[in-house]
């Protein structure tokens, strides 16, 4: 029996031909799944006959010519994890028949692994998760030096449509390596791998720094706001005597201002301009 490996959603050609290369648009041919009553199409009458088979191939079969050389294989469109299995192609004349079979396999990649840890103890709980596979995929474990890592908690579950999710899980203690990583792939060809660095105490220990630091800074500002109010710190002091100089200058009577006040001022800024008169001596 010939076997085909295919991917979900893609197309597949179930090859079936008659030897020697007859011409068979004059006999029946009859394409079934193993283990369905219905046939997934029927040609008779040197045509395809319409609803005849299941709804689920309906639209998404039919041969792809050459008739004429006795060429009778099937075209199978938008695949999915249901189509696997063993395929029979049934020939028949007025004076004999003859029949083969083969097996679809029909492949889809799952997701790239998700991790989910919990302290245990001194170890670290690590679960991998990873689904939308078929077939059945595998799980390892391996350490940073590339060891595999045993494990006995592997778990598989098939969804409605036939994809398989599987999820593992192991007690890792994170002296024991940098990193650790989980591949999940069908025979070691077609694989999704994801690592994890397991720092045991990691978020405890920052939120426990993070809460000592807030709680400095609180303190600090608490002592500054008593300051302020009581008016202690020299900065508010030099601001408030400040304020009570300037309150003072302004309620000055205008007669007490000096009166070679304008005086002062001008030999006070060098940089001011001459009159112009001076400038022609």
């Amino acid at each position: 029996m010939l076997q085909s490996q295919h991917r979900w959603a893609s197309s597949v050609v179930l090859p079936c031909g008659l030897s020697p290369s007859l011409n068979a648009r004059t006999f029946e041919v009859h394409w079934s799944k193993q283990g369905e009553h219905d046939p997934i199409l029927l040609y008779q009458d040197q045509k395809v006959q319409e609803n005849v088979g299941k709804d689920q191939y309906r639209d998404r079969v039919s041969l792809i010519g050459e008739l004429d050389k006795g060429n009778v294989s099937l075209k199978l469109d938008n695949l999915t994890v249901v189509d696997k299995g063993e395929y029979i192609c049934f020939v028949k004349s007025i004076s004999w028949y003859e029949k083969g079979s083969m097996n679809l396999v029909v492949k889809a990649l799952g997701s790239t692994p998700l991790f989910l840890h919990k302290e245990a103890g001194e170890k670290v709980n690590i679960t991998c998760m990873s689904g939308g596979w078929s077939p059945k995929p595998t799980l390892t474990w391996r350490d940073s030096a590339g060891r595999e890592l045993p494990n006995s908690h592997t778990y598989y579950r098939t969804d409605s449509e036939g994809l398989v999710s599987v999820s593992s899980w192991l007690l890792f203690s994170p002296s024991d390596s940098e990193w650790i990583s989980c591949t999940v792939g069908l025979n070691g060809q077609e694989i999704r791998e994801g690592r994890i660095v397991p720092l045991k105490g990691f978020w405890r220990e920052a939120f426990i720094s993070t809460l000592v630091l807030s709680l400095i800074v609180l303190s600090t500002f608490t002592v500054l706001l008593i300051l302020f109010r009581k008016g202690l710190l020299p900065h508010c002091s030099s601001h408030k005597n400040a304020k009570s100089a300037a309150d003072s200058h302004v309620s000055l009577p205008a007669e007490t201002v000096p009166l070679n006040a304008t005086e002062n001022a001008t030999q006070a800024d060098p940089h001011e301009s001459l009159p112009a008169e001076v400038g022609s001596s």
